[in-house]
Order: C-alpha cells, then structure tokens, then sequence
C-alpha cells in the first residue's frame, strides 16, 4: 500500500503546487486534487498500520492532513476556523516527520 501512497503524494503536491505557482484553472482540478489527497492518505494509513504509532505519529498525521484536505474539498464543507485547524495539523506532521530523521 506505502509503495503507492508517495507517488500519489508527490502528485498532489506538485499539481497543487503547480497550480498555484502559475495560477492555472483548469476544470476539474480541485476535483482531481481532492481525490489524490483523499487516496494518499488512506493509503499512507493503511501502510502504516504495520508500523508502530510511536514511530509514525508524523505520517499518521500527514495521512489525516491529506484526507481532511480532500474531504473538505470534495465534499464543499467548511469548518469553522478550518485553516487554522489545517495549518496546526500540517505543521505538526511536517516537525515529526523531520524529528524521526
């Protein structure tokens, strides 16, 4: 499942950091963005489901990130105060991830 969910990863990311950058609208790209990040991080949760949540929390927290992003998106819903929520859970995934290297 992993060997699947970074290359999905590394899509969303660069397409939504593409997007942004060159400020390009294309039909169907918050659509398609939202189904990448919503199958990355069911995929980086299922992979990590053999790994011990001590040693993942940053991952799991990327997975949730990524699931909440696109949900969020797909389904139209906002929450109150949902980018500062977005932003917490993002900044937090990116410190573990870069305290387990």
């Amino acid at each position: 499942m992993r060997k699947w969910a970074i290359p999905l990863l590394a899509i969303y990311l660069i397409a939504s950091g593409a997007l942004t950058l060159f400020k390009v609208s294309l039909p169907s790209a918050s659509l398609i963005l939202s189904a990448l990040a919503i199958a990355a991080g069911v995929l980086l949760l299922l992979g990590g489901a053999q790994i011990r949540l001590s040693r993942n929390l940053g991952g799991i927290l990327l997975a949730i990130w990524l699931i909440l992003v696109g949900a969020l998106a797909l389904l139209n819903v906002s929450l109150p105060s949902q980018e500062i929520l977005l932003g917490l859970v993002a900044m937090a995934a990116g410190v573990l991830l870069l305290l387990r290297r």
